[in-house]
């Protein structure tokens, strides 16, 4: 018996709620020692702040990237119409089928963003206000490749390089989507701050669902612009052959 109204609409919320905060608490156990050093980090000094900073890059391509891309995996499934699923099982699978490209390309983000993030104390720390608006810009930018990677290994079945380079064009050929996605998952990002009981309910879900449902209609869109191309292209040399 389908419930409609009122008490229908309360229903489907808290089962939508309810898979985000256990997808949400999967990835943060799959996180935990990175969790962990994030949370030591509060009150600590520099020495501390140096050696657990380091930790944490040296364990982010390890477990980080490849929970997250579990978590992609999942969120996969939910916009492309797949609710009913075991979300356990689905996250180990996930987990296992791209674990190597998850590494590979943690490897890479780990280097680039922690290179991004010393060029900022060392000289943008000291610019004008429009250098720094500038350089968000551009974090804002590497954050959605970084985010259409994830996205991209769990819906194509590409070698790392490819799903590297489709990412990076994709971002760039969508200059909207990549400003969507970055408003919301920076949005979604503040409010946990700003409310830390969001936290370990749904930042990590909430961010890979909206983001993966912007890659998902970027790709259909291109896909439909390339299918015009290739018509238009049948018919042209149909016509060619004609004359």
């Amino acid at each position: 018996m389908e419930m409609n109204g009122l008490m229908g609409g309360f229903y489907k919320f808290s089962v939508v709620f309810t898979r985000l905060v256990l997808l949400n608490i999967i990835w943060l156990i799959f996180n935990f020692p990175i969790v962990y050093l994030v949370l030591s980090l509060v009150g600590s000094d520099f020495a501390n702040l140096q050696t657990s900073g380091m930790l944490i890059g040296i364990l982010t391509p390890f477990v980080f990237f490849p929970a997250t891309s579990a978590m992609y995996g999942i969120a996969r499934k939910w916009v492309m119409g797949e609710g009913d699923i075991s979300i356990v099982r689905s996250f180990m699978t996930y987990y296992k089928e791209n674990y190597k490209r998850s590494i590979l390309g943690g490897i890479v983000f780990v280097l680039f963003w922690s290179g991004w993030i010393v060029n900022y104390l060392l000289f943008f720390e000291q610019q004008s206000t429009l250098f720094i608006v500038i350089f968000i810009v551009i974090t804002a930018f590497f954050f959605t490749w970084n985010a259409y990677y994830f996205s991209y290994i769990v819906h194509f079945e590409l070698k790392f390089i490819p799903s590297l380079k489709n990412s990076f064009i994709l971002t760039v050929g969508n200059p909207f989507s990549t400003v969507g996605v970055a408003l919301i998952s920076g949005g979604i990002i503040y409010l946990s701050l700003s409310f830390t009981f969001i936290l370990p309910l749904c930042i990590g879900s909430l961010s890979a669902y909206f983001t993966f449902l912007y890659f998902h209609k970027v790709i259909q869109k291109t896909m439909k612009v390339l299918e015009m191309m290739d018509q238009k292209l049948n018919l042209s040399q149909h016509e060619e052959a004609i004359d």
